[in-house]
């Protein structure tokens, strides 16, 4: 078994997506796993997500996992390490571990070890250890990705956030003491930068990245 202390500093020295993957590649030949690796699903719309993988992750794998939403469902409303032939009735040697919703994202790390077996003490002794090192690792990612976040300004934000509760354009100027065409241009910058369709849609954007529970 890995020194802990070795795995918490490895995670904190992570600073690029290559290193990010590297981390998995050590963790694979560290512990001789088949694969491992993290799923993270990123909540870009109020019933979409996009799905990114990390990691020494089989395609064959990724493929089939990818065609179903058994483990998208689980991960949403679980957080209990399982075995995944629980969820599909295959792959009985890999576990999954899930995070639990994290604002408009959730992860699990996924790992395959020919040693797991159908032993239900197996699963939670694994599950308990690498859920020690799970939160790290997903603020890792969270770290790396939300450095090419667009931000939205404290202005924009609460012309958004007046507008996520019905006040119209010129309603919003009153409030704000601002001119109705600025409020317009404020919301419009929301739109552009959320890559929005419209005013509804940048709404439900801010909210499920917490934008709007975020004030400046």
């Amino acid at each position: 078994m890995i020194n802990i202390n070795e795995l918490h500093s490895r995670i904190e020295l992570i600073n690029s997506i290559h290193g990010f993957n590297d981390f998995f590649k050590y963790i694979k030949n560290s512990y001789s796993y088949v694969q491992a690796g993290v799923i993270i699903f990123d909540l870009s719309d109020l019933f979409k997500f996009d799905t990114h993988y990390f990691g020494e992750l089989d395609d064959s794998f990724l493929s089939d996992v990818n065609s179903r939403k058994e483990l998208l469902h689980y991960c949403l409303n679980e957080t209990k390490a399982i075995q995944l032939s629980e969820l599909i009735g295959s792959y009985e040697s890999v576990l999954v571990v899930p995070t639990g919703v994290y604002k408009n994202k959730l992860a699990c790390f996924v790992l395959e070890s020919l040693s797991l077996g159908a032993e239900p003490h197996k699963v939670k002794m694994l599950g308990d250890y690498w859920r020690i090192f799970l939160v790290e690792i997903f603020e890792a990612y969270r770290r790396l990705t939300s450095l090419d976040v667009v931000k939205i300004t404290r202005r924009e934000k609460e012309c958004i956030r007046w507008a996520s509760i019905g006040k119209t354009s010129w309603e919003i100027s009153q409030i704000l003491d601002i001119s109705q065409r600025t409020v317009d241009f404020h919301l419009t910058n929301c739109i552009k930068k959320t890559n929005s369709t419209n005013r509804q849609h940048a709404i439900v954007k801010c909210i499920l990245s917490g934008e709007l529970l975020n004030p400046q």
